[in-house]
């Protein structure tokens, strides 16, 4: 595997409402993603991937 690193985020945090009924999706997530690698990201129609 190629170590140059393509993508660094540190710290990702998102919440979806306010106060009792806010959900916690990250909570300080980090994540490294380097030249070579496959990345998938999964979930449910719906869940929150993609942000329009």
């Amino acid at each position: 595997m190629n170590s140059n690193l393509l993508i660094q985020a540190e710290g990702l945090y998102k919440t979806y409402g306010h106060g009792e009924g806010a959900v916690t999706a990250l909570n300080h997530v980090s994540l490294d993603i380097y030249d070579g690698e496959l990345l998938v990201i999964l979930g449910s129609s719906g869940c929150g991937k993609v942000r329009c």
